[in-house]
């Protein structure tokens, strides 16, 4: 390998390669790294039963092989509808005689050789991209000067592989554990490019400049917070983006009492208690869905903190709910992680005013919170 290993893959480092848990280090990541450092070997997946490996020369994969029958590539080129049962079948029956399937498909005039070509490459991503349905598995990485003997191989593209494998994970699952935090701001990485963007991945891509926070996409994003959290994942899990810092918040946290974690929420609660009157004399009811819908971005982003809560009806909210999911984290680190979100949710509130009624109930609103 030509590139440092990333700190955060340094406990996984062992002689020739990398080991660990895909639990701990995401596939994006560790596939990134592959690509920036140009190895060449075999990256090996195992969960259950499972076993995938995955190519890799000069950080470009060039095959993959799975144990599965469903990953065979009879089975997805029937899946596929490229070609029929009985040409299968057939098919089968002549690998026995030490004929490799593709070959067969091609002399019974199932398939044409480019066919074929585009039939390994189609089945050499979907082996690739099933890895980033597990939940979890073991991974090992080691270096070979000759990772596959395989006569038929390609040349695939690293991000554009993490960009498509992640689309098609399941917003709400386990991946969410990765999404980037709501304060982060992102930049684009010059001179990188992805192909085979859908149009709203495009679009999410297009919005990202150096000043918007995560949170501020979600908001402005039409594809939902999930799909845009999800989305901005892969671009900074393929090197399409970076965190350029973390958005500056339009108060400081003077006002945050040092002592009990219930203090703390009882004097942010007073904050979004002024917010919410503010904005229900503006706008009414509908203030309340209003500020819902930026505690929601934040529920996505921030599980640990904001998972299961809710506003309550004078826009505070409840001290038990997010006592409850503070018990989860190490005691050490508790109070600052609250805080932290806190201030983010206290900010979120804030440009929710500034778009609904102008920067003029932003400021007084502001001017209010430090008076007090």
């Amino acid at each position: 390998m030509t590139a440092s290993l990333p700190r955060k893959l340094e406990p996984f480092a062992v002689p020739g390669g990398l080991r660990g848990r895909l639990s701990d280090v995401p596939l994006p990541e560790i596939l990134q790294h592959l690509r920036d450092s140009k190895a060449t070997g075999i990256l090996s997946v195992v969960s259950g039963e499972a076993r995938k490996s995955v190519y890799l020369r000069v950080g470009r994969v060039v095959f993959a092989s799975s144990n599965l029958p469903n990953d065979r590539l009879g089975e997805i080129l029937l899946r596929e509808g490229k070609i029929t049962v009985e040409e299968y079948e057939a098919s089968i029956k002549a690998i026995s005689k030490g004929k490799r399937q593709g070959r067969v498909l091609v002399e019974m005039g199932a398939l044409s050789p480019k066919d074929l070509w585009e039939g390994v490459q189609h089945y050499i991503r979907e082996v690739v991209h099933s890895v980033f349905q597990w939940p979890d598995g073991e991974f090992h990485y080691e270096h070979s000067e000759q990772p596959t003997r395989e006569k038929i191989t390609v040349d695939l593209d690293i991000p554009e592989l993490i960009v498509a494998g992640i689309r098609k994970v399941d917003a709400a699952g386990p991946i969410q554990r990765h999404y980037p935090e709501g304060a982060l701001v992102l930049e684009r990485v010059p001179d990188t490019t992805v192909a085979g963007l859908e149009a709203y991945e495009s679009y999410v891509l297009s919005q990202i400049d150096g000043e918007r926070s995560v949170l501020d996409l979600c908001q402005e994003s039409e594809i939902g917070d999930q799909e845009t959290l999800k989305t901005l994942y892969a671009f900074t899990s393929a090197g399409l983006v970076r965190g350029k810092g973390r958005k500056v918040y339009a108060l400081d946290q003077d006002f945050v009492p040092e002592d009990t974690l219930h203090s703390v929420v009882g004097s942010f609660n007073q904050n979004y208690g002024l917010v919410f009157r503010h904005m229900v004399q503006e706008v009414g009811p509908i203030a309340e869905n209003v500020l819902e819908k930026y505690l929601g971005g934040l529920r996505q982003g921030r599980p640990e903190i904001f998972g299961g809560v809710k506003l309550q009806k004078d826009g505070t909210l409840e001290p038990e709910l997010l006592e409850r999911n503070l018990s989860r984290l190490p005691e050490e680190d508790r109070r600052w992680r609250l805080v932290d979100a806190l201030n983010e949710l206290l900010y979120a509130e804030l440009l929710a005013v500034k778009r609904t009624l102008g920067s003029e109930h932003e400021a007084a609103i502001v001017k209010a919170i430090r008076e007090r």
